[in-house]
């Protein structure tokens, strides 16, 4: 069985960004890990920090289960404070995680994405990338090896965000986006808190959306399914899908500059299994 990693900086982030890849991995056999940055513990709105945090970390765990999540890994920062820690500390416990849980893919914030204002998800991302090559050394952490850990590589790095860079790979989550849907559905806390915002920005403009007051106050089913459908086909058109499937964007990344010698000279190993096939990586083959 093989392990996918999501580093959600938080709750509601890997249902938001992979969620519909999440699912289809998850159906496919594989074991999905979700690492929770931060515990979420201001993202409401007229609730008690400590309800927020109940609230929230129970809604991450109903999503998980839509989502097909077997494990869950609390880091437990605080959130919007993640500019205030350390790298190296934020970057160890990516570190230990890649060792304890060893994953083939890894989904994370691009830390080279396009228009990101949030610094809990750029600290996250930037940690995760020094993470990468930082867990094969064996002279950085040694007392992970007290455990029994060892240094490890992750295969594939599937980067998301608002906007990426250089997009190279699309997922077909035509079949999983009911899912997704549920999945972010099941935040209601943090998703109240979203349109919130924009409702206090709408106020300073002067107007009113009457759907947003509308999914504010009585139901946010409606606007969530519009978005997530609205978003994952029109990634489908961008990579050309046939007309009405949905889709999810990454920037996938395997051995990089190397692709191409690995791909031509590479032997799979004794009793190793076939790796999947990545219609974005796999075009050297012969």
């Amino acid at each position: 069985m093989r392990t996918a990693m999501v580093i959600s900086p938080h709750a509601d982030d890997a249902a938001a960004f992979c969620g519909g890849t999440l699912a289809k991995f998850a159906s496919q056999g594989w074991k999905i890990v979700m690492v929770r940055v931060t515990d979420d513990r201001k993202d409401s709105v007229g609730l008690t920090v400590e309800e927020t945090v109940r609230r929230n970390t129970l809604e991450m765990h109903e999503a998980a289960k839509r989502l097909g999540v077997s494990e869950i890994v609390e880091l437990g920062f605080e959130t919007d404070c993640l500019a205030d820690v350390g790298i190296t500390r934020l970057r160890e416990r990516m570190i230990y995680n890649f060792r304890k849980f060893r994953p083939y893919a890894v989904f994370s914030f691009d830390p080279f994405g396009l228009y990101e204002g949030n610094m809990d998800h750029i600290r996250t991302a930037q940690a995760v990338e020094e993470a990468y090559w930082v867990s094969c050394f064996d002279l950085h952490h040694p007392e992970h090896f007290q455990e029994g850990l060892k240094p490890f590589s992750v295969c594939e790095r599937w980067y998301f965000g608002r906007e990426l860079m250089r997009p190279n790979h699309c997922e077909d989550i035509t079949e999983f986006a009911p899912q997704k849907i549920d999945a972010l559905m099941c935040h209601k806390t943090a998703m109240k808190n979203l349109l919130n915002q924009y409702r206090l920005q709408l106020d300073t403009w002067g107007k009113k959306v009457a759907l947003v007051d509308h999914s504010l106050n009585v139901d946010m089913t409606f606007l969530m399914k519009v978005y997530v459908t609205e978003q994952a086909k029109a990634v489908a058109k961008t990579f050309k899908l046939e007309e009405g499937k949905m889709a999810e964007s990454f920037r996938l990344v395997r051995f990089g500059d190397l692709e191409e010698l690995f791909q031509l000279s590479g032997e799979l190993l004794p009793g190793a299994e076939e790796p999947p096939k990545r219609y974005s990586l796999d075009i050297y083959k012969k």
